[in-house]
């Protein structure tokens, strides 16, 4: 993925995630400091509201396989 693209994902993530701590009122966890901390999110609940149950191929392996040793 080019630079600019990664950029922008990585942006959109990261006002994705301040969005939903700003939303989240309960279950701040005080840290060492005793700021409050949110919970983290629930990656595999999202994955699953987006993508349903559908399997993902490993693109590593998938890349692998097409190298020639």
């Amino acid at each position: 993925m080019p630079p600019q693209e990664r950029l922008k994902v990585a942006l959109w993530l990261l006002e994705d995630l301040q969005e939903s701590a700003v939303c989240q009122t309960g279950g701040k966890i005080p840290d060492a400091n005793g700021k409050q901390v949110p919970p983290l999110p629930d990656y595999s609940g999202r994955r699953r509201r987006i993508l349903g149950n559908k399997v993902l191929p490993n693109m590593v392996l998938a890349a692998r396989a097409e190298e020639s040793w």
